[in-house]
């Protein structure tokens, strides 16, 4: 089980108590038709069908298992909405659309819809990654500390009365760092198995529904028994420029990348995927700079 150590989060400046904070580098797909739920569900690593009130973390893979999107779907009434970020919305659509064919499916930006981060909202919350079945749709995510973390997904207007608390988008990233929520974005996409980034063990990878694109590959990565690489929330306490997908290393060796990063009151907080052994070493850099893990096993 993982502990947490929030030292660095004790300044208001660093993460304030209570927040809120459009994320406008994130956007809404809405998926319609009479065979929308059985045509995401054989596209993605994890159960679309009878989704119920879940706020479902999933991937979209390559045939070779590598990721190319990560988002959360959602369902209310009769439609499927897919939060993921904005930078990989038109290569998604277009590939997605591709394999629908005959199936009576449309899928489209849901330009009307805005996505935004909660920290210690003042509204009742529904259990972990489940939502509320009424506009504004707002879902319950991981923790970090005792810290309740909320995302909220409607009009500008619907959104208005949540605006609580002064965070920007830097704080609210911070925060998915230091509870191990990732996101993908455009240049890194294609750069890991489920596994590396940990959906096996935050809800985000399943083993027991029907196939998908790079489904082989990902279960051969499973049954081998040891995930080889693993993604771990890092802090950098330099000024660095730090962005995804820049090298993380061992002295002059390579051994991983960062998957997200969000400076904060001059810290960087990054998620980093790397192999087991450089995590369990602890001798990480960033450009000659010493990681310092946020979490310890």
């Amino acid at each position: 089980m993982k502990t947490h150590n929030f030292g660095y989060w004790q300044t208001p400046d660093n993460m304030p108590a209570q927040g809120a904070a459009l994320l406008d580098d994130l956007a809404v797909v809405r998926a319609s038709g009479a065979d929308a739920e059985s045509f995401l569900h054989g596209q993605f690593t994890n159960h679309i069908n009878a989704l119920g009130n879940a706020f479902r973390l999933a991937a979209y893979c390559q045939p070779q298992g590598r990721i190319l999107a990560l988002m959360r779907v959602f369902k209310l009434e009769e439609h499927f909405y897919l939060i993921l970020p904005r930078d990989l919305l038109a290569g998604f659509l277009k590939r997605l659309s591709m394999f629908i064919l005959r199936s009576h499916v449309q899928l489209e930006e849901a330009t009307d819809l805005k996505v935004m981060g909660l920290i210690n909202p003042t509204v009742d919350l529904p259990a972990l990654d489940t939502h509320t079945q009424h506009w504004p749709v707002v879902a319950r995510v991981a923790d970090f500390e005792n810290t309740k973390r909320a995302m909220a997904v409607g009009t500008a207007d619907q959104l208005q009365s949540l605006m609580t608390g002064t965070m920007t988008a830097a704080h609210w990233y911070a925060s998915d760092i230091a509870a191990g929520i990732p996101w993908v974005c455009e240049s890194t996409k294609e750069a890991f198995v489920p596994q590396w980034i940990n959906l096996d063990l935050i809800g985000g990878l399943v083993f027991d529904k029907g196939c998908y694109p790079g489904q082989e590959v990902i279960s051969r990565v499973q049954h081998i028994g040891k995930t080889p690489r693993r993604m771990a929330s890092m802090v950098l306490r330099a000024d660095s420029e730090v962005i995804a997908n820049t090298e993380v290393k061992v002295g002059d060796a390579v051994v991983g990348n960062v998957v997200m990063a969000s400076s904060v009151a001059g810290k960087t907080y990054c998620l980093v995927e790397a192999t087991t052994k450089a995590l369990q070493e602890n001798q990480l850099l960033i450009n000659g700079n010493k990681l310092i893990p946020l979490t310890t096993n």
